[in-house]
């Protein structure tokens, strides 16, 4: 089943590549839905065990293997590419476009299945392949500028990795991340191979102040992508974090974590207040999502059992809302000509059901109780007030802003005088973005479907002291 993950994609993406008309969208959009079934199978306990194919000796080796953290980011990953794809309409060179969007899914299910460092790290960096391709060229007019800064922030990253996973595996003469967590190093080791891991993970996250990058990412990519890289490309650091760091180097990112909880909360903040001040809608949502990213980094990097499941709910209720967002903005976008909040008022007079998602969209953005955004948020503070309470506390501030920038924009756009007047949702986009909105109220009446994923934490998980 964990070959399917990464296999089911690789298909579709020679069938993308085929001559036959609307077969590429179809084919990613399958690809989608059976990888996020499989998720839900692999979460649920239908798992094979870990299959190991030695390549390159034994150093260089496959082997999968899905978790409940990594299974429930399939699931999501698998939901985010069916919807992306099927919000790729009439797109240019629409074979290569499908390929590549297969083949982001493909590595994408390998970085979450991979148990071999070395494995990681090679599907870590296949990840950025079909990205910086989609990016760069079906992109807006500053594509280029935007994926070459995103491509040397995350190179950056990766070298700090890379000589990470070097140093560990030549130390231990193994690759295997179970065989590694049963044989720790010592101390200052720990120390200093966490601070090149958590480099590595902390950009393509991106904790503050690794964000430079993502504005202008977020603005120049194509939408979907946009969407595919915020919801879940982002949270495979985190799942690098949960899954790697803590198990390998739990004193080292215990000696860490205060610094790496003050940044995260320093960074929630700051793009929650960048957020309020934000003109421009495509803008205004990317600081929030940099916001939320950050409280999930908060999360991962209180390094508790708790902490963790609360991060992996905030990760799905992430994704849910900020694809919702986007899809939504996107189509007001297009209907008004442009993405300025300045031209926008009145809209729920000519459109109420757009007017209607979107306010449910910002109000699972908020954080309001019953929504999978309350949820997520509520279990984070919890976490890290137990450890950290001064970062808490801090961090708690944002839900305050979230309210700020949220309800302002529905205002400004949706409300006031009718300065535009826009076409309602057809039936297609009501289809695409109903189920995100409905998940994520389900999530928020029963976050323990996705909690109870990580029942225990992983082995090696040292407590870090307040």
């Amino acid at each position: 089943m964990q070959y399917a993950v990464i296999g089911l994609p690789l298909v579709a993406a020679l069938l993308a590549l085929l001559p036959v008309p609307h077969l590429p969208r179809a084919a990613a959009i399958a690809s989608g839905v059976v990888q996020a079934l499989l998720g839900v199978a692999l979460a649920a306990g239908y798992s094979s065990p870990a299959a190991t194919y030695e390549w390159a000796g034994p150093l260089a080796r496959v082997q999968l293997q899905a978790e409940g953290f990594a299974a429930t980011l399939i699931t999501l990953g698998g939901v985010l590419g069916a919807v992306g794809a099927a919000a790729s309409r009439r797109v240019p060179h629409e074979r290569a476009y499908f390929a590549l969007w297969s083949l982001l899914q493909a590595a994408l299910g390998g970085v979450l299945l991979a148990r071999d460092l070395v494995l990681f790290f090679v599907m870590w960096e296949a990840m950025l392949v079909p990205l910086a391709f989609l990016m760069w060229l079906w992109g807006s007019h500053d594509a280029r500028g935007a994926t070459l800064r995103f491509l040397l922030y995350t190179m950056a990253g990766s070298a700090f990795l890379l000589a990470g996973i070097v140093s560990l595996v030549v130390a231990r003469e193994s690759s295997d991340l179970a065989l590694l967590a049963a044989r720790p190093l010592g101390e200052v080791s720990q120390t200093l191979l966490a601070a090149f891991f958590v480099a590595g993970f902390a950009v393509k996250l991106p904790l503050f102040p690794f964000h430079a990058w993502l504005p202008r990412a977020y603005a120049a990519a194509p939408l979907p992508v946009t969407i595919v890289l915020s919801g879940i490309v982002a949270k495979t650091a985190a799942y690098g974090v949960v899954a790697i760091c803590l198990p390998l180097f739990p004193n080292g990112m215990a000696r860490l974590a205060p610094a790496l909880v003050a940044l995260a909360a320093v960074g929630a903040l700051y793009g929650a207040i960048l957020a309020t001040r934000q003109r421009d809608l495509r803008t205004l949502i990317a600081y929030a999502s940099l916001s939320h990213l950050n409280v999930i980094a908060l999360a991962v990097f209180t390094g508790t059992a708790a902490a963790s499941q609360a991060a992996l709910v905030a990760s799905v209720s992430h994704g849910l809302e900020i694809a919702a967002l986007f899809l939504l903005a996107g189509i007001l976008a297009q209907r008004a000509g442009g993405w300025s909040l300045g031209g926008l008022g009145g809209v729920a007079q000519s459109a109420p059901v757009l007017a209607a998602f979107t306010a449910l969209a910002i109000v699972v953005t908020i954080g309001v109780p019953g929504t999978s955004g309350f949820a997520g948020e509520i279990l984070v503070l919890a976490a890290a007030y137990a450890r950290f309470p001064g970062a808490a506390t801090v961090t708690a501030l944002v839900m305050v802003l979230s309210a700020v920038y949220g309800l302002g924009l529905i205002r400004r756009a949706f409300h006031g005088p009718s300065l535009v007047t826009v076409r309602d949702l057809d039936r297609r986009e009501r289809i695409l973005i109903a189920p995100l909105l409905v998940a994520a109220l389900a999530l928020g009446v029963a976050p323990w479907i996705v909690s109870d994923r990580m029942p225990v934490p992983p082995p090696g998980r040292a407590e870090v002291a307040p």
